[in-house]
């Protein structure tokens, strides 16, 4: 069976607990993610059996843009990056 992702609902849920995440580290002065840290979680993304076409399959989200957050993790079990 081949993974989908999860319902638009919950990716929008899952979306908006990311960017008050995000927000949360821009305000206390975290350092955002370098170049090389994007460059290295998408490339692992991409070699994952779940990512399609630029998105996860298992939370929905585009990996370019979730790759570049912070506060991101990877929902992958166990987790890529």
């Amino acid at each position: 069976m081949t993974p989908t992702p999860p319902p638009l609902t919950q990716q929008i849920a899952s979306l908006g607990k990311a960017l008050v995440a995000e927000a949360g580290a821009i305000a206390s002065g975290k350092e955002p993610v370098t170049p090389e840290e994007h460059h290295r979680r998408l490339s692992l993304c991409v070699s994952c059996p779940y990512y399609d076409m630029g998105r996860c399959l298992i939370c929905g989200c585009n990996m370019d843009a979730k790759t570049q957050f912070r506060t991101a993790k990877c929902a992958a079990t166990p987790p890529k990056w």
